[in-house]
């Protein structure tokens, strides 16, 4: 059975999902949920499945899978187990807990810092000095990422996993007009942060791998 993607493409959250199904291919089908009305508001449909009344919701194997990263972690074991065509996970014990490691500090990091720079600006009304604040700690979280990747091709090693997956999230969203005045701007990644740069550039060469922007094109908000 295909799998069903509830989502909406102004969420990080839920491209990190649409992502991971594009590397992993895994069939999938977009519903695209209205996120700019009440919870209340959002169709029945979404709103009997999904927990918090959050994006994204993966329904999938006879699951119903809220919380992005438990999404991702889901679907790298559920590929191991499937034999599928390429890893998302580490290849044994210690290297799968690095890249639940660097979920975490996605989580608490740039998920929330990216996320909050963006919406503060493109659709919230953040008093200055909040958005400043957003904006210090996510330009110190691309410092981090820039010092990893210029020691290690991939977040968590030698290969591409669902740590990447999920620092994809929200970056990719630094493509927009709002991320010059935060000071993350895609363009400046060249000569600020170029291992992050090369990074960037590498997943989405990956099979499968569309930019956000891409790949959540040409559907319609109706959920």
């Amino acid at each position: 059975m295909t799998a069903i993607l509830y989502c909406h493409p102004d969420s990080g959250f839920s491209y990190k999902v649409a992502l991971a199904l594009r590397l992993l291919e895994v069939e999938f089908e977009q519903r695209h949920v209205d996120i700019r009305s009440p919870r209340e508001q959002r169709s029945q449909e979404f709103r009997d499945i999904a927990a918090h009344g959050e994006v994204p919701v993966l329904r999938i194997d006879g699951l119903t899978l809220c919380q992005s990263n438990v999404i991702l972690d889901y679907l790298a074991a559920r590929q191991d187990a499937h034999g599928g065509p390429r890893r998302l996970d580490g290849a044994d014990l210690e290297a799968r807990l690095h890249v639940r490691e660097w979920l975490s500090w996605e989580a608490n990091r740039v998920s929330l810092n990216l996320a909050h720079s963006r919406y503060g600006r493109q659709f919230g009304h953040y008093d200055p000095a909040l958005l400043a604040w957003y904006d210090r700690r996510s330009r110190a979280d691309l410092d981090r990422l820039q010092a990893q990747l210029a020691q290690t091709a991939w977040l968590a090693g030698a290969q591409p996993t669902i740590a990447d997956v999920a620092c994809m999230g929200y970056l990719c969203f630094t493509v927009e007009p709002w991320a010059e005045p935060a000071g993350v701007a895609h363009a400046d990644w060249a000569q600020r942060w170029p291992a992050l740069k090369a990074w960037y550039d590498r997943v989405l060469a990956l099979p499968g791998a569309l930019s956000a922007q891409a790949l959540f094109a040409g559907h319609p908000i109706r959920y």
